[in-house]
């Protein structure tokens, strides 16, 4: 293969050490020279590495995304050096079956960028990555308190309190009365519960009080006041960083309120567009290669000169999901152009694969908003380029 770089560098990532390989070589050497070495991760030895690769005049330096510890070298070695940074996925280099070494890692990195096979990732503005590590941070919250309110109605549920049956939220104002007056041991009935009831509700308090009348012992008690803790210190911090979310987005307002035209995007998915894919689209050729960074588009297999339907390749899995979510709201909206797109899919491909493809097409839109700059117009869907016939996913 052609050679693309004379002086390249692959760095293989870990916690406490990187190791180096260098490959020189000009474009018409099929052998050349290669250095290997290793470093610490520490600030002061990461900042020798930089300089090394100053003074052998190094071109372009490969690493992996390994978890978070790609994220210090990054940033030093951005700022001390003059090589260009590469950051590839691991999932697209994987090594040939066989020997397995942090020096064999940094040297098949090298091989790669040597000969232009890289593809590096998408590394977005300093604004962008502190909004993604904040909606990131909420969703994972979000996911904590779904387990802890999980873990309260299991221990309900073992104890036959059956409150669930006639409340849709046991979590709300007049379920977190008639938990605490069970957790509290005072007496339940119809006196007690009435004045807690409040008048929307379906249930007589004959009913309510019959549900709480299970048992509840004294561990399982115990169990549900240290959940009931867990659930409020959630509570606080998911309303403290929806705060943060919304102090960071406040520079980018005038594109979140043309994100949140689109149908089915809430402010909520608009934040994590912003936050995933940034306030421009230059790193991306075409719609094409967005879709396929998020995942949305279908996979590619050909063999004996015919196409086969393949699954949705890995990508981006928060904006995937945001924005499959965000589908799943825009068919509600029956009279929409988005509505009768999914529909007509949903008859030949079933749902959720129209869901999926109702998601591509959101991202393509998106795409076109940000590279753009206009604002969401569903008059002109049929004019832009967004096929009515979509691939089988």
């Amino acid at each position: 293969m052609d050679v693309a770089y004379t002086r390249a560098c692959g760095i293989d990532v870990h916690q406490k050490s990187v190791s180096v390989s260098l490959l020189i070589g000009d474009f018409d050497t099929n052998r050349p020279k290669r250095t290997n070495c290793k470093y610490d991760t520490t600030t002061n030895s990461l900042k020798e590495l930089a300089c090394w690769l100053d003074d052998n005049d190094a071109q372009v330096a490969t690493m992996e995304s390994t978890s978070q510890y790609w994220r210090p070298v990054w940033q030093i070695l951005s700022r001390y050096s003059h090589v260009n940074l590469k950051l590839v996925n691991p999932q697209k280099i994987k090594r040939m079956p066989g020997r397995k070494t942090d020096k064999k890692d940094a040297e098949w990195l090298v091989d790669l960028t040597r000969i232009g096979m890289i593809e590096p990732s998408y590394i977005p503005e300093l604004s962008t990555i502190e909004l993604r590590e904040s909606t990131r941070l909420r969703k994972n919250l979000i996911q904590q308190l779904t387990v802890i309110k999980n873990e309260i109605h299991n221990i309900l549920q073992r104890s036959n309190i059956k409150l669930t049956s006639y409340l849709s939220d046991i979590f709300g104002v007049t379920g977190m009365k008639l938990m605490n007056l069970l957790l509290n041991g005072e007496a339940i009935n119809v006196d007690t519960i009435t004045p807690l009831m409040h008048g929307r509700m379906k249930a007589t308090a004959e009913e309510i009080v019959e549900a709480l009348n299970g048992r509840l012992s004294k561990n399982d008690r115990y169990l549900i006041d240290i959940q009931l803790n867990l659930y409020d210190a959630l509570v606080r911090s998911i309303s403290e960083i929806e705060a943060h979310i919304q102090e960071q987005t406040n520079s980018f307002e005038e594109l979140r309120i043309r994100l949140m035209a689109i149908p089915g995007v809430s402010d909520h998915t608009a934040a994590i567009i912003m936050a995933e894919i940034g306030t421009n689209v230059d790193a991306f050729e075409n719609e094409q290669a967005i879709a396929a960074w998020a995942g949305l588009c279908p996979g590619s297999y050909e063999s004996g000169g015919k196409k086969y339907s393949s699954k949705t390749n890995r990508g981006n899995k928060y904006i995937k999901a945001a924005l499959a979510q965000s589908a799943m709201t825009a068919r509600l909206r029956r009279a929409s152009d988005l509505a009768n797109f999914y529909y007509r899919l949903a008859g030949r491909i079933g749902a959720v694969k129209a869901v999926i493809a109702l998601a591509h097409k959101l991202l393509r839109i998106i795409y076109v908003m940000i590279r753009d700059g206009v604002e969401y117009d569903e008059c002109k869907l049929k004019s832009r380029p967004f096929p009515l016939e979509q691939p089988t996913f």
